[in-house]
């Protein structure tokens, strides 16, 4: 399938998308194949959303989703809906809506606080950042200062009480007035850190990643680096995009980036990818069913067991050993043209 007939399928950031959210603490190698089921549908579905882990529930906020039906898409909406996904009970909760309409932010996790970065409201760029916390026995959103620029389809990664924001683009680029996605002529290559605990400092900017400016690449953090994976680029509508194998590594205590060996043929075809960090290695889950694993040491990719759907999932977490996610893009085109699926894989079986 070429890339340029998947444009609207592509529109789930991973990260914008995708959103690298704070993980906790890993637990011990596992073994046994990766099997998956799927649970209980998002109530509202949507893709472009952020995400994360708060008391061991998955939280999806925001979003986007379509007007019309299949051949006639009438126009992107943006959503302002939160909702929680308890693994114990495979329910899902809603909780209180962002303070506005949302899509395309950047997310990440540092100390039980959801931290929602940027992002585009439906009508005009957010620098704002947003915080969801519960306060006793309710969940509270609330404003928590701005970046000191736009940025949308960016990655954001925890790592102690640092938040760093990598990419993304400074407007929204929609190749036609109904919302469809998107050209990258304002990418950025920035990598900026905020730290948590002085919350009236700045955004420092640090070591750009030295590779051409792009969006819709994975990234996921560990505890000492941040990984950068792929990624696209369009100037203006009806140009061919341009894919990109790069894999970048930032080294946090030194400061400085590393060019790895690129992506392999077979694992850039099924991108874009939606990247989980799980023990050691780093798990990519593409559109095509397919996940990657990545062996970090040796950089040696290999396959896991398949996806029960085709869609690409903007975020995917780590929960009492079994790894969720939901919503996104599908090739079927459900109502709203977004998954209503949620995923739970776990390790183990024959």
């Amino acid at each position: 399938m070429k890339l340029n007939n998947w444009l609207g399928f592509l529109l789930c950031g991973l990260g914008c998308l995708l959103l690298i959210a704070g993980c906790p603490s890993q637990p011990v190698i596992h073994t046994g194949p990766l099997q998956w089921t799927k649970s209980t549908p998002l109530p509202e579905p949507r893709e472009g959303y952020a995400a994360g882990v708060l008391d061991g529930k998955l939280i999806i906020a925001g979003g986007t989703y379509w007007l019309g039906e299949k051949g006639n898409w009438t126009k992107k909406l943006f959503s302002a809906s939160t909702h929680a996904f308890d693994p114990a009970t495979q329910k899902w909760q809603q909780l209180p809506d962002m303070p506005f309409t949302l899509g395309y932010s950047a997310s990440t996790v540092v100390n039980n606080r959801l931290y929602v970065i940027g992002g585009y409201t439906g009508t005009e760029e957010s620098p704002k950042v947003l915080i969801l916390a519960k306060q006793g026995n309710e969940y509270i959103w609330k404003e928590a200062g701005k970046l000191p620029d736009t940025r949308l389809f960016a990655k954001a990664a925890s790592i102690g009480s640092s938040i760093y924001l990598l990419g993304g683009v400074r407007q929204f680029e929609p190749t036609d007035d109904t919302g469809t996605c998107c050209t990258s002529k304002t990418a950025t290559n920035q990598l900026m850190v905020f730290d948590t605990t002085k919350p009236d400092a700045n955004w420092r900017q640090l070591a750009p990643y030295p590779a051409a400016a792009k969006w819709l690449f994975a990234a996921v953090a560990d505890e000492k680096n941040i990984w950068m994976f792929g990624g696209i680029y369009s100037e203006n509508p009806g140009d061919p995009m341009t894919r990109f194998r790069d894999v970048l590594r930032y080294n946090i205590g030194e400061g400085t980036w590393t060019t790895l060996p690129p992506l392999p043929p077979q694992v850039l075809e099924t991108a874009p990818l939606s990247p989980l960090l799980l023990d050691d290695k780093i798990l990519l889950m593409s559109y095509a069913k397919t996940a990657w694993q990545l062996d970090p040491q040796t950089m040696a990719y290999s396959k896991q067991s398949a996806l029960p759907e085709e869609v690409i999932v903007d975020r995917f977490v780590w929960i009492d050993d079994l790894i969720i996610g939901a919503g996104g893009e599908s090739k079927i085109e459900n109502p709203h043209r977004r998954s209503p699926w949620t995923f739970v894989g776990r390790f183990g079986g024959d």
